[in-house]
């Protein structure tokens, strides 16, 4: 072999054995890097050949030898969002949000959450918020893909793989209404049924055409008329009883029935408890009037004892509702099973209308639950809204009636009267009277001057003249006055419209209206026709007219009604063996069609459940609920994150719910072995390693998770150490074998010269 090709060999040696400690510089520097695999190294020799076929050439050639495959050590954590891979398989990470990017995998299961994209969501009170959704990340920002539940279901149909959004309000719209639910519990057998309300009827009287027998429920009314052919009462009866059960109003009420007692119906109430005011009576159409009809009560309406679940349901809105599910006992194994849930309460309001003309002494009131508030006009309002406001204002200024609701002015002579407590009934009602007095009006004529024949005085009334000329035979002024307010009475036009009086002076004379509250206009004029020009006639209204019309209304409707606190819908009759099992429905299926009103939190929405009650028993003993399932969930704001051992993603609701959202699959590989390694200790797909086959751990049974843990790496530092002295010790080895190959070439140029 020549000299010269000597230094291959220790060349390549150290350049092999530094590779190999590059390898193992890397292990240790990595050695505390979550999911790190190690690289060993490994050697292969080189063998060269001459023309001669003798080896002239040799050496070693590295090989990169990874260790992916090699579980790490696991460590348990206090962190959530870390997860162990325990077995094969590696996290499906891509390096874009959309998907777009690169697919990369990895084992260090250590997540965190990433905001991408600004989002605007509702916050409270109905404000718009402006804030960022978020994404499970590895620490190098790369997203974990999974699956994402059915939000239907709850499983995972869908294999699309997909960034897993964590944030606040990620499922903060998403929900799903209940549907189907199961409910087991126990009844009390021995309860005691409730009772409905029972009144007997006697009728009597003597038989005759047109007489009237009737029977009253809650004021409604059916009755039968004779015809006088009815051969006994106990055939009135009869038609009576068919009577009452045919009205429409109270047939809905009561069920009427023949006693076996002569002349005598029983009248019982349809709903047990439900209170029924009822009334009877026998009205004579013939001669002899002694028809009746007494009534008496039989039996007082008993509610009995009612039991009640409150179930929670999810609304077709996806929000949480609760509806009680109630017991009642009607008679022996048989049960009432209804559902109530609570209404929304409001404040009644009721409008008042107040008209008429305005004068003085007209009173208009109000009246709220007995208590009653008013005013009495001066005749100066100048308008009807006047006196609305003067009625508002000492409505509100009574402390009594303003504890119960507040008066409020709307439109023109119109307010309101709204309810102080959701949920309390008004009764209200409005008076107007009309308190003015008409008051006839009183003008008041005075005459003066030298009384002389031929003198004219003219008295004008409403347009109507009457003229009286002095004769001169009238003596004195009260005889002049006394012979014009004659004239007055005895016209025909004018006599009708005043009464003319004397009054007070020897010259004044008094124009009193016929009618109180009708005005009129008068005047007079003297005309001087004799030799003393002195004579004078004037007007003064002593008393001013006053009117009174009888037009004051008043008017109430109501605008908003009170509603009852509870909706109650009938839903099914249970019945049981005498073992206290259920025999009906026979199913053991009932339906819940439910509608929930609006409150302040929620909308109105509805449901209807197929509820199981199958497992439900009447025994001895208290009422007993066992237990109660049901699909659906609300929508809620996300407050947290975790992982099981299925690899499932399970959010915490701020309504204390848990559900699966996500679920992890793991990428497997042919040879993982073969693996590309890149920067951020992922990989990619190389021909070697075959393409990435998505599985899941808990269908395959290749890997199980670890959920609070996350894996170290496998380096083992004491190896690794081992493996650095022996590198070391090749690599000295090498640059001796190199260094005598060189005193070698020294020596044979020595030996040339």
């Amino acid at each position: 072999m020549p000299v010269y090709s000597a230094f291959a060999v220790p060349t390549l040696g150290m350049m092999s054995q530094s590779a190999a400690m590059n390898n193992i510089g890397n292990n240790i520097a990595n050695m505390t890097t979550g999911g790190y695999k190690r690289t060993d190294t490994g050697f292969s020799t080189l063998v060269s050949k001459s023309l001669f076929e003798q080896s002239d050439l040799g050496g070693v050639k590295p090989q990169n030898l990874q260790r992916i495959d090699q579980q790490g050590a696991l460590k348990a954590s206090a962190n959530d969002l870390d997860l162990a891979i325990n077995g094969r398989g590696m996290f499906i990470f891509n390096t874009e949000f959309g998907g777009g990017g690169d697919t990369l995998y990895g084992r260090d299961g250590s997540f965190e959450m990433r905001t991408v994209n600004d989002i605007s969501v509702t916050g409270i009170g109905g404000t718009t918020v402006t804030t960022k959704d978020g994404y499970l990340v590895d620490k190098n920002g790369y997203f974990l893909q999974g699956y994402t539940a059915d939000p239907t279901t709850g499983l995972f149909t869908s294999l699309s793989l997909s960034p897993l959004r964590v944030d606040q309000y990620a499922f903060s719209s998403i929900g799903q209404p209940t549907t189907n639910a199961k409910l087991q519990l126990n009844i009390p057998s021995t309860d005691t049924p409730g009772t409905s309300q029972a009144d007997t009827i006697v009728l009597s009287g003597t038989i005759e055409a047109g007489d009237v027998y009737s029977v009253t429920v809650n004021g409604s009314t059916a009755s039968y008329t004779t015809t006088g052919a009815e051969a006994n009462l106990n055939v009135i009866r009869n038609a009576l009883v068919a009577a009452v059960n045919a009205d429409a109003t109270v047939g809905g009420l009561v069920t009427a029935s023949n006693s076996s007692t002569d002349n005598t119906l029983i009248i019982s109430g349809n709903t047990i408890g439900e209170v029924l005011t009822t009334g009877s009576s026998g009205v004579n159409g013939g001669g002899t009037n002694d028809n009746a009809a007494m009534l008496t009560a039989a039996q007082i309406p008993s509610s009995g004892t009612t039991h009640t679940y409150n179930a929670e349901i999810i609304d077709s809105n996806f929000n949480s509702r609760s509806a009680a599910v109630n017991f009642r006992k009607d008679s022996t194994n048989t049960w009432s099973l209804t559902t109530t849930v609570n209404n929304t309460l409001v404040q009644q309001v009721d409008t008042a209308t107040l008209a008429g003309t305005i004068e003085a002494g007209d009173l208009y009131s109000v009246t709220v639950n007995g208590e009653t508030v008013s005013v009495t006009l001066t005749g100066a309002e100048p308008d009807i809204d006047a006196v609305r406001d003067a009625l508002v204002a000492a409505y509100n200024a009574d402390p009594t009636a303003s504890a119960i609701a507040t008066a409020t002015a709307t439109t023109t002579g119109q307010f309101s009267i709204t309810a102080k407590t959701a949920g309390t009934t008004l009764t209200t009602s409005v008076n107007a009277t009309n308190g003015a007095v008409a008051v006839a009006k009183v003008d008041t004529l005075t005459i003066g001057g030298t009384i002389e024949a031929g003198d004219r005085y003219d008295v004008v009334v409403d347009g109507n003249t009457v003229t009286y000329i002095t004769t001169g035979a009238e003596g004195t002024l009260a005889g002049l006055r006394s012979a014009i307010r004659a004239a007055i009475n005895l016209d025909g036009t004018v006599g009708p419209l005043v009464t003319a009086a004397d009054s007070g002076g020897g010259g004044d004379i008094t124009l009193t209206a016929a009618t109180p509250g009708t005005t009129f206009t008068s005047s007079i004029t003297a005309t001087n026709l004799g030799g003393t020009a002195d004579n004078t006639g004037t007007v003064t209204t002593t008393t001013a007219n006053v009117t009174s019309t009888a037009d004051n209304t008043s008017s109430i409707t109501t605008t908003t009604a009170n509603v009852t606190p509870t909706l109650t819908t009938d839903i099914a009759t249970l019945k049981f063996d005498s073992n206290g099992t259920l025999i009906s429905p026979t199913s053991g299926l009932v339906t819940l069609a439910l509608t929930f009103p609006a409150d302040g939190t929620f909308p109105a929405g509805t449901a209807s459940v197929t509820l199981d009650i199958s497992e439900i028993s009447q025994f001895a003993g208290d009422f007993l609920p066992i237990s109660y399932s049901k699909d659906g969930f609300a929508k809620a704001n996300l407050t947290g994150v975790n992982f099981d051992a299925n690899g499932q993603v399970v959010a915490k609701f701020d309504n204390s719910t848990f559900r699966a959202i996500y679920k992890i699959p793991l990428a497997q590989f042919t040879n993982v072995n073969g693996l590309h390694e890149v920067n951020g200790n992922v990989y990619k797909e190389t021909v070697d390693s075959g393409t990435a086959r998505v599985v899941l751990a808990d269908e395959t049974g290749y890997a199980s998770f670890l959920p609070n843990t996350y894996e170290l790496s496998n380096v083992d530092l004491a190896g690794e150490f081992t493996r650095m002295i022996q590198t070391q010790t090749a690599y000295n080895s090498s640059s001796t074998v190199f260094r005598t190959v060189d005193e070698m070439v020294q020596a044979a140029g020595e030996m040339k010269r």
